[in-house]
């Protein structure tokens, strides 16, 4: 990858030349010198990796951002600082971890249902990490050639199936059905995900119970806590040239996922609760987000789901979006009627 901030320091240190040049010119003729019109994408639009040093590589803006890990650092803060940079997830001059929806789509795929292989046409996953909230809509084919259909959703407390997305949430439009059972493996889902398990993973090591921390830059996050007298329940221990961190499932009790990262990103991470363990093996990391749109973002081109053993499901990425689109699941009258958990 490219030195973005090398990038952004000579833009800058032009337009800053240039400036100055206009400037003196104007003085130069009595006036004041013209303004430029705004230009880019909007503040709330993402900006790739910000305008921070990327790992190991100094500061490209003079003061080098908030935080800048040291080359090969195995600390804990400096780990997490990474994994986020990596994904593109610190924006803005603060290097932020800014990130709050995902929009997933698949090129194919297996799972299992009811016991039963099923061939992927298609897997839509759309994630919102602050309400939270996880939907994931499922089209695919048994060998009988017969096909099932499903939107998986998840909202706070709440898990229900719907035939449509949005279901009931306009009157006489679709079906939704209350699933609180699948509410454990759904919610496992959001914060094993390449997203969320960082996300879960700076909460617990700034001594968070939930995930109160978007919006800051993970290391100054910590460091505050640190401060503050918090106390972490993430752990880093390393195998090899592998880092292995530990972090609590929010909303979980008992639940304790370990993610193994090789060069800053996670290629696996296990979670267990009680008798029962689930494993997301991530490879292939790239920008799949669109052509027109590529952000350095990265994302797990091939996840693959397992729990005790057998594989429930495996997949591979097409496109996803990690800017800052409208996601949300809404809980229908008839699934709150039911009660969540």
């Amino acid at each position: 990858m490219f030195d973005r901030r090398a990038l952004v320091a000579g833009v800058l240190a032009l337009l800053v030349a240039m400036s100055q040049a206009v400037s003196g010119l104007a003085q130069g003729q009595g006036g004041a010198a013209p303004q430029a019109p705004a230009a880019g994408r909007g503040a709330g639009a993402p900006q790739g990796r910000g305008a921070g040093a990327p790992p190991g590589r100094g500061g490209g803006r003079g003061d080098g951002g908030p935080f800048t890990p040291a080359p090969g650092a195995k600390d804990l803060k400096s780990v997490l600082f990474n994994w986020t940079w990596h994904m593109g997830m610190l924006r803005s001059g603060s290097e932020s971890e800014l990130v709050k929806t995902l929009d997933y789509h698949a090129a194919g795929g297996t799972m299992q249902v009811n016991g039963q292989p099923c061939t992927l046409t298609k897997y839509r996953i759309q994630a919102n990490y602050q309400v939270p909230g996880w939907r994931t809509q499922i089209e695919c084919t048994f060998k009988n050639k017969q096909t099932y259909k499903n939107v998986e959703t998840l909202s706070g407390d709440y898990a229900w199936d719907e035939d449509i997305p949005g279901a009931e949430l306009v009157p006489g439009k679709g079906k939704a059905t209350p699933n609180p059972a699948s509410l454990e493996e759904r919610r496992i889902r959001l914060w094993a995900s390449p997203h969320g398990a960082v996300k879960a993973a700076i909460a617990g090591a700034a001594g968070l119970s939930t995930i109160e921390s978007f919006g800051e830059n993970p290391a100054v996050l910590l460091d505050a806590q640190a401060k503050a007298g918090a106390k972490p329940t993430t752990t880093l221990e390393w195998q090899g040239d592998k880092a292995v961190i530990t972090f609590p499932i929010p909303g979980m009790p008992g639940a304790t996922a370990t993610a193994t990262l090789t060069n800053d990103l996670p290629e696996s991470v296990v979670v267990t609760h009680g008798s029962n363990k689930t494993e997301f093996i991530y490879g292939k990391w790239a920008d799949w987000n669109n052509p027109l749109f590529k952000i350095e973002a990265l994302y797990a081109g091939t996840m693959v789901e397992r729990k005790n053993g057998t594989v429930m499901r495996s997949v591979n990425a097409k496109v996803t979006e990690v800017g800052q689109i409208y996601v949300v699941m809404p809980v229908p009258a008839s699934v709150q009627k039911a009660g969540g958990k």
